[in-house]
């Protein structure tokens, strides 16, 4: 059909002037339905070709992609493979592999400050608490998903750590000593003679066998959370003692403790041997026993890390404290 913009009117196709005011008429644009084509001008999408031309992004699931000129690069930037950084992080090497090399970190700096102080223990035990907040502070890098461990600075925060960690272990070893010593009262009631005597030493040693278990995941706990009052309610040590990260970072720490023991007794008897490597033996006595503790507290962060990636427990945020809330 012709149609006149200034009549609108429309007139049989092939009239080129209008009939009632002479102006040129135009051909009405009329899309062809059988080609499955379209301009874009009304929805931009294409049901048979499986393509779009909209500038909206509008994308076809028939072809799987679209001609889009107007997507935002941001969110091509936030696309698969890159990273979020308030998403928790997780360790992608192995744990023998990190436990040993974590550390080490930073060309062992850390690790030899951090020696010293223990080394200054007996100045009022000071120096060995900072030396306890950093290895928590190590501890709580690894669950969080840190790939260095942590800078030997902050002293003063790391005494307060250190002075928390030490008074939860006092606490553990106070409440275990006054359940022995309720089971030695109770055998002394009844008389070492007496039938009651062995089921209830049978009774205590089980109790405090499970007791001493479900307290060593307080420190996991602990350096998951960050905090005295989440580690102690909602029963989250029972649940992590009674999880299966729980089983096997007690058993990679006694393998591995076992076998680093058996190397260093193995390398300092062959220092000392040499004669001249009895001053490096001296300083091995030293570090060694500050590594090894490092190294427990990268494993038991290691191991939260773990649980969080598998849903077991709450993450560690990429930004969340090193210390004690």
């Amino acid at each position: 059909m012709s149609y006149c913009h200034d009549c609108d009117e429309e007139f049989e196709t092939g009239t080129i002037l209008c009939p009632n005011c002479g102006g040129k008429l135009a051909e009405e644009d009329v899309g062809d339905a059988s080609s499955g084509w379209s301009d874009g001008s009304s929805d931009g999408s294409d049901t048979t070709s499986g393509w779009s031309t909209d500038d909206s992004g509008t994308d076809d699931s028939a072809a799987g992609w679209s001609t889009d000129r107007n997507r935002n690069p941001a969110s091509a930037a936030s696309g698969p493979g890159s990273a979020d950084p308030s998403e928790p992080k997780h360790h992608s090497i192995d744990i023998f592999t990190f436990s040993f090399k974590y550390p080490l970190g930073k060309g062992g700096k850390p690790l030899v400050l951090d020696s010293v102080f223990a080394f200054f223990w007996f100045l009022l035990l000071i120096p060995l608490i900072v030396s306890y907040g950093y290895s928590y502070r190590v501890g709580r890098a690894a669950a969080r998903g840190d790939e260095e461990v942590p800078s030997f600075d902050d002293w003063p925060g790391m005494g307060r750590d250190g002075l928390i960690l030490v008074g939860v272990y006092l606490a553990v070893v106070i409440a275990l000593a006054a359940v022995t010593a309720v089971i030695s009262l109770a055998v002394s009631a009844v008389g070492e003679s007496s039938t009651l005597a062995l089921p209830i030493i049978g009774i205590g040693a089980i109790v405090v066998l499970a007791g001493s278990y479900i307290a060593g995941a307080i420190v996991p706990v602990l350096i998951g959370t960050g905090s005295l009052g989440k580690t102690f309610s909602d029963r989250r040590i029972l649940e992590f003692a009674l999880s299966v990260h729980y089983l096997k970072g007690l058993l990679l720490l006694f393998v591995i403790s076992f076998g680093l023991y058996i190397a260093f007794a193995i390398g300092a008897v062959i220092l000392a041997i040499t004669v001249i490597g009895i001053p490096l033996v001296l300083v091995l006595y030293i570090v060694f026993p500050v590594y090894l503790v490092n190294l427990s507290f990268a494993l038991w962060g290691y191991i939260y890390n773990e649980a969080a990636k598998a849903g077991d427990v709450e993450p560690v945020e990429p930004d969340a404290s090193l210390g004690f809330e």
